[in-house]
């Protein structure tokens, strides 16, 4: 009897704190202020410190390449947003005319994007050497990328 009610205090003492850890991970979880904003800030700000570091960059280089990558990346989010088409529902095609919008979107997107990578070039290149832009760009595409995955 013993025993059994010590199996039984075990099971219930489990399982109140099971309970307990769940129920104060959802509030820490739902206090965060809109996760998704901060951890794309916390991203660039991470990627300007890995490029400093890697462009071996001085203090006042880096300050000036930190303001040009935020700016050069608020306006490339802009377009991509701009640009963003919802999925079909799974089962419909859309219509001729839908696609067409589409293609002709795709069209505008590129051109932008390619406006503010020739902008910015120019910008970039008063602090960077051309194949240090090479490799911020092409980390870009390599992003992008991985999130259609």
């Amino acid at each position: 009897m013993r025993r059994m009610l010590f199996s039984f205090d075990f099971r219930l003492s489990t399982f109140v704190f099971m309970m307990a850890l769940m129920l104060t991970s959802g509030m820490v979880s739902a206090q965060q202020p809109n996760s998704k904003t901060q951890n794309g800030k916390e991203r660039i700000e991470q990627q300007v410190r890995q490029y400093t570091a890697a462009f071996s960059l001085n203090e006042a280089q880096a300050q000036q390449f930190g303001a040009l990558y935020k700016e050069y990346n608020k306006k490339m989010h802009a377009i991509h947003v701009l640009y963003r088409h919802e999925r079909p529902a799974e089962g419909t095609t859309l219509t001729d005319e839908q696609v067409e919008k589409r293609i002709l979107d795709n069209f505008a997107q590129s051109r932008a994007i390619l406006d503010v990578r020739e902008h910015y070039y120019k910008e970039f290149r008063k602090i960077l050497t051309p194949t240090q832009i090479n490799r911020i760009f092409e980390d870009e595409k390599a992003r992008r990328a991985q999130m259609k995955q």
